[in-house]
């Protein structure tokens, strides 16, 4: 949400969300037995919030260039 005032939070968050996709996807292959059973109900949850997050951005980005 802060990416429109701060642009440097962008690279920071690619980076922080690949280490994390590489952390969890070792800790699958090394560490868990059986992967936990999941269904769609947790990623249509996740979509339904992030729909609204463009939504946010821009405002909050709006009110961040704005702002004097």
């Amino acid at each position: 949400m802060y990416g429109m005032g701060i642009p440097l939070l962008f690279p920071i968050a690619a980076f922080s969300l690949f280490n994390q996709w590489v952390v969890e996807r070792l800790i699958l292959a090394y560490f868990m037995k059986m992967p936990p059973c999941l269904d769609d109900k947790l990623t249509k949850n996740a979509l339904g919030m992030l729909k609204y997050a463009p939504l946010f951005f821009i405002a909050n980005g709006y009110w961040m260039l704005s702002n004097k």
